[in-house]
């Protein structure tokens, strides 16, 4: 089976390097089309991940030459092939890939990123089957699991950890528009919180503030001090740093890439709360949900692999579904024009009968005179579900190919 998929991966690579990779996919998966040997291209781009999924008989070193070529630095790709590649898709689509293990973001891009390649005409039935099975099974973890949940208590987990003795009397700073950011305020207000107040470097502080009814702020140096809480949403590296912080203060990193630099952790009376301290919080809870979903990936494999394995024979059964079509509709062709008595439809479909079996009765005597005869009963068994039949020679006890001579 000729799958691979070239990854690049936030907790492999790291985010900055997908990153930079991401800057530069224009163009590619249509290069990567274009070469011999390559019959499908799914690219799957997202703020933690580059996928590239490639079926092929392509040599794996003349693709790595390719897709390299296409950037300026290559990348240190993580490459899976065959079986290793489905796993890896699975995993990826079920979310037990990701940074909080369930989250359902993931599966929506992979849909999206296969729906883009069908479109541009740079699918295959073997990625489109591969695809469809792992978002099957994404499906499947996430109504049989309560791993979804696990990516939904990130922030209130997070929460739960800084431990603010009154949330009533706290000013909360809430640096970025990111996807946590609105879920924070939504938990802060739970909390009792009323003081929230956000920056973004992007500008996008007013529009977020207008929405979710919080002040929007501008002097981040002037705001950081004053802070009880800050809460960071950004993602693009840090920005928070040690002379920004004070005893008492508590910082809840939501980020991948941490906004808060990791020298502050070391100051005394600092309390920095980030996404691996919340796994590792919540993986004990979701064990036996992780294992189960490991289980429905598995099973999705397996799911995938028959239906590419019975590939092989969609053509075979196709032309002979044509060629039976052919001789009934030359048989009703040749029925008389006029009222059918029930000798004429007899007739007919005696002959059609024969007709359909002139190939296989003539293989039976070759196979017969060849010695082949119980391999041929066998093969007609399997082929046709008749049972058991025995060559009559065989049952005798008699040689079935060439006499012995004595």
């Amino acid at each position: 089976m000729a799958i691979r998929v070239f990854s690049i991966q936030h907790d492999r690579q790291g985010l900055s390097e997908v990153e930079r990779i991401s800057q530069q996919l224009d163009g590619l998966a249509a290069c990567v089309r274009d070469q011999p040997g390559v019959s499908g291209v799914t690219l799957l781009a997202t703020c933690n991940r580059v996928e590239l999924l490639m079926e092929g008989d392509a040599a794996l070193g003349w693709l790595r030459m390719v897709v390299d070529g296409h950037f300026d630095v290559p990348p240190d790709w993580d490459v899976f092939q065959g079986e290793g590649a489905l796993r890896h898709v699975f995993s990826v689509a079920a979310g037990l890939s990701s940074m909080v293990v369930g989250e359902r973001e993931i599966s929506g891009q992979l849909r999206r990123a296969l729906g883009d390649a069908q479109e541009a005409g740079r699918s295959s039935q073997a990625l489109n089957i591969v695809v469809e099975e792992a978002l099957k099974t994404s499906r499947l973890v996430a109504n049989r699991t309560n791993l979804d949940s696990a990516g939904r208590s990130v922030v209130n987990e997070g929460l739960r950890l800084v431990e603010l003795p009154d949330w009533s009397r706290a000013r909360v700073l809430i640096l970025g528009t990111g996807a946590y950011a609105g879920a924070v305020v939504a938990a802060l207000r739970a909390r009792g919180a009323g003081d929230i107040v956000v920056h973004s470097a992007s500008g996008r502080a007013g529009e977020f503030a207008r929405r979710h009814r919080v002040a929007a702020v501008t002097d981040l140096s002037q705001e950081l001090p004053g802070a009880d809480l800050v809460v960071t949403c950004r993602g693009r590296g840090p920005v928070v740093f040690p002379h920004h912080v004070r005893a008492g203060m508590k910082l809840l990193d939501l980020s991948l890439n941490r906004d808060v630099d990791r020298l502050v952790d070391r100051v005394e009376g600092v309390s920095v709360v980030d996404l691996a301290a919340i796994q590792a919080a919540i993986q004990p809870r979701y064990a036996h949900d992780s294992a189960q979903a490991e289980a429905l990936v598995e099973q999705g494999i397996a799911n995938a692999l028959a239906r590419l394995r019975s590939r092989a024979v969609d053509h075979a059964v196709a032309t002979l579904r044509e060629v039976a079509l052919m001789l009934v509709e030359d048989e009703l062709g040749r029925l008389p024009n006029r009222p059918l008595s029930r000798d004429d439809v007899a007739h007919s479909l005696r002959r059609l009968a024969t007709r359909l079996l002139h190939v296989p009765s003539a293989r039976a005597r070759q196979a017969a005179e060849e010695g082949r005869a119980e391999e041929y009963l066998a093969a007609l068994d399997e082929l046709c579900g008749i049972g058991s039949l025995t060559w009559p020679g065989a049952a005798d006890g008699q040689n079935t190919g060439a006499e012995t001579a004595r």
